[in-house]
């Protein structure tokens, strides 16, 4: 679960923007449903992200995303670039300092880098410091690392080092970016969690939510396949090579992978006819793909872009309750446009904004952050106050001047 992310030069972020899925203190509303306990402290299960076109709602995503990809995929050698996009494309360094829990420890992890090397680098679990790094000066060590640190390059993040010999909470920590941080890409849907409908109680709860949101698909196979894929551990032992064949093992460039082909079946007069899932409507794949972690209860983070894209507002309204009801342990982090979904039953420390100053930076703040004694009322109307540009974050469009430019090409 995650409880607070921080995030400096990466794209529109230039200075230090915080973003939190802790409950605003002294906030009772909703508390049972939209809220989860995780280590003994409350959680927010979902926040939903608003803000005028082209202001940063997605570049949040892309932060939590990119922290991910530099812990999943180390460098291979010192030649290569660590993986930047910082603002405005400067050379100064990028730091992300997230917080989050996995099982029943607190993790909390600081990385300060440049595409050439890490200049911090620190892991703590419940308040007790694991490592911590200034360039190549490694302070505090996991005492299994000790005889091996000059073996940690420059561009290579201790984190995946320490996992990758085995450090306890460094595979801990490793885990819960593998496992539980999670993209809905609503364009690349993988469908190996589709395996679940093997389990036909499950496949029974599965149809009949997919009924439920008058989808009209009557069943779901799963068709196993298997194939070859090279081996990236192959790959990486020839590039550390002279490149020479000899030694090779033929076995060895390869490995198999098994994926799972998914057909919806559909009734009509004629009978029922199979789709492949890749040919289903966004909103179908996205709506099915949900469907596996809310039954499922995966305690996951997802991280859903353009979440009213997809669906009619109706539908929208309807995950959302189930998003926050009492039952679902994921949590959930959403960006959108639809502004009626602000008086969905959220509680101000769920609704975000996200704001470009005049130099062009985005600016991270929650309503609960406004100091409005209206917000304690139970009837409040966020998306009026917001309309009236209560909050900011609005888009402010000068027709007037659309209509110049169309008056002149005349």
């Amino acid at each position: 679960m995650l409880v607070d992310f921080n995030v400096k030069n990466f794209r529109s972020f230039k200075n230090e923007q915080e973003f939190s899925m802790q409950p605003g203190k002294r906030l009772r509303k909703y508390q049972k449903s939209n809220t989860i306990s995780a280590k003994n402290e409350r959680l927010l299960k979902s926040v939903l992200l608003f803000g005028a076109n082209a202001n940063g709602k997605t570049n949040l995503i892309n932060a939590l995303l990119m922290l991910k990809r530099l812990v999943l995929s180390p460098t291979s050698n010192e030649l290569q670039s660590l993986a930047t996009d910082t603002f405005g494309y400067n050379k100064e360094k990028t730091c992300f300092d997230i917080t989050f829990i996995k099982r029943s420890n607190k993790y909390k992890y600081f990385l300060k880098y440049d595409k050439e090397r890490v200049f911090q680098e620190v892991l703590s679990v419940n308040n007790v410091e694991i490592f911590k790094r200034n360039e190549q000066n490694f302070d505090l060590i996991p005492s299994q690392l000790i005889p091996l640190k000059d073996n940690i390059r420059k561009n290579q993040l201790l984190l995946y080092f320490a996992q990758q010999n085995n450090e306890k909470n460094s595979k801990e920590a490793f885990e819960w970016f593998a496992e539980d941080l999670m993209l809905v890409n609503t364009e690349r849907i993988m469908n190996d969690r589709f395996k679940l409908l093997e389990n036909e109680d499950f496949k029974k709860k599965f149809l009949h939510f997919l009924k439920a949101a008058d989808f009209n698909i009557v069943d779901v196979e799963v068709r196993e396949k298997k194939g070859e894929v090279p081996n990236p551990e192959y790959i990486l032992k020839k590039l550390n090579s002279d490149g020479s064949d000899d030694d090779a093992d033929d076995n060895a460039r390869t490995v198999q992978q098994i994926s799972y082909d998914v057909y919806s079946k559909h009734e009509s007069e004629q009978g029922t006819f199979s789709v492949f899932f890749g040919n289903e409507s966004t909103g179908t794949k996205v709506f099915m793909f949900l469907a596996l972690y809310i039954l499922n209860n995966t305690n996951k983070t997802l991280l859903i872009d353009e979440f009213d894209r997809s669906y009619h507002l109706e539908l929208a309204e309807a995950l959302l309750k189930l998003i926050n009801s009492e039952k679902q342990t994921n949590q959930f982090i959403l960006t959108t446009h639809e502004l009626s979904l602000m008086d969905t039953n959220l509680r101000q420390d769920q609704i975000w904004f996200a704001e470009k100053n005049r130099f062009g930076e985005t600016e991270l703040f929650s309503v609960f952050d406004f100091d409005d004694p209206g917000l304690k009322r139970s009837d409040f109307n966020y998306k009026k106050r917001y309309l009236e540009g209560q909050y900011g974050a609005i888009q402010l469009v000068n027709t007037d001047s659309l209509l110049e430019v169309l008056d002149k090409n005349e």
